[in-house]
């Protein structure tokens, strides 16, 4: 076993972003689905589905049988059953312990996966644990804040976290960029080992590396950078996945009538939303002032709260637009409301991150959306006429 600690070279992680968002994008939809939301989703242990399942929900619980693709999203899941395709997890916590024969693609802020996976891995997470009794039967690919890695992996493992610790055997090639490294005797390497930190990773005496044990020195600032511009993305486009998935689950026609009145009336969106942007912290101020005199300031505080919700709103609002425009240009006419938010929230959260640009979009975004809900809620009904 040798060791090269090399200060120029660079251990370069440019496949993670892109094949998150790729991977989140395509998550191989079949002919045949069931569709399953509400509060709590409970698949039982006796069910089975015969088809892919779409399930959506503040507390999504998964015991019974799924022959073909899962996808989930919620504030709670829990996946025990047996999923013979792919699994696609968006939630604050995930306890995944079902055996998955397809691929596993997870992201979370607690995420503990206990089960085996047949095929690749790929996980993003606040809090990682890969428990002994799981197995990837693939390829890992992961990116945590702190990860623990005490299942085998057949195939290779690429890593970005703050803290990786891993006790169990890795098929193939490991690397990482990570600020701590730490090899318990557990781990085995059978390939090479290349990781970029500022410290020697921690090598317990019973950790083996087959092949040579390479350190990179720390990355520029402006790379650093880019690794913390993405984590930043990643949360945003997760953060407000969120919110417009409960936009779109609890009321699902509204939403639609939102994009619909943004497709057809664009300029009176803009021009109402320009209105309630400035005029709303006017009035609330107003309310304030009056309510210091005559009671019930605390009005002005519940008119600031709806108007930051409306804010927060716009952007999945016109998310879903350009996701069922984007999604149409490519003849996916009919997509699910997810489908086309998850989409369009990408390219907005993608655009944002452009200097200047990325502002000018996000103000934008907010008037077309602060306008589209205005108009929606005057109107009462879907709007009519032919789309712009």
């Amino acid at each position: 076993m040798s060791t090269k600690v090399e200060r120029h070279r660079s251990l370069r992680l440019p496949w993670l972003p892109p094949l998150l968002v790729l991977w989140a994008l395509v998550p191989g939809l079949a002919s045949a689905a069931e569709l399953r939301r509400g509060d709590v989703v409970q698949v039982g242990p006796q069910e089975v589905i015969e088809e892919d399942l779409y399930a959506f929900g503040r507390v999504v619980n998964i015991e019974g049988t799924v022959r073909g693709d899962l996808i989930v999203a919620g504030q709670q899941v829990d996946i025990s059953g047996t999923v013979e395709g792919d699994v696609m997890s968006a939630a604050a916590r995930s306890q995944i312990s079902s055996q998955i024969r397809g691929s596993l693609r997870a992201a979370s802020n607690e995420l503990s996966v206990l089960g085996p996976v047949g095929e690749d891995a790929m996980l993003a997470a606040g809090n990682l644990r890969l428990m002994p009794n799981a197995q990837v039967g693939r390829d890992l690919y992961l990116a945590s804040g702190e990860a623990r890695v005490e299942a085998p992996v057949l195939g290779e493992l690429r890593a970005a976290a703050g803290t990786l610790t891993l006790s169990a055997p890795v098929g193939q090639d490991a690397s990482a960029e990570v600020g701590t490294l730490r090899l318990t005797d557990g781990a085995r390497i059978n390939g090479d080992l290349s990781y970029r930190s500022d410290r020697d990773a921690q090598l317990a005496p019973g950790a083996v590396v087959a092949g040579s044990l390479e350190h990179l020195a720390p990355e520029h600032e402006k790379e650093r950078g880019l690794v913390q511009g993405f984590y930043f993305w990643l949360r945003s486009l997760v953060g407000l996945f969120a919110l417009g998935l409960l936009f779109a689950l609890l009321a699902p026609r509204f939403a639609r009538r939102v994009s619909t009145m943004l497709r057809q009336r664009p300029l009176p969106s803009l021009g109402w939303g320009a209105a309630l942007f400035v005029s709303i912290p006017l009035l609330a101020s107003f309310v304030f002032l009056v309510g210091l005199l005559l009671g019930g300031w605390w009005i002005a505080l519940f008119i600031l709260g709806l108007y930051a919700l409306a804010i927060a709103l716009s952007f999945p609002v016109v998310g879903l637009f350009l996701g069922q425009w984007l999604l149409e240009r490519f003849h996916k006419t009919g997509t699910h409301l997810v489908l086309a938010l998850l989409v369009g929230l990408v390219l907005l959260t993608l655009v944002g991150r452009v200097p200047v640009l990325g502002a000018l979009v996000a103000l934008a975004t907010i008037l077309f959306g602060l306008g589209a809900l205005l108009l929606t809620v005057v109107r009462g009904r879907e709007p009519t006429g032919a789309p712009v």
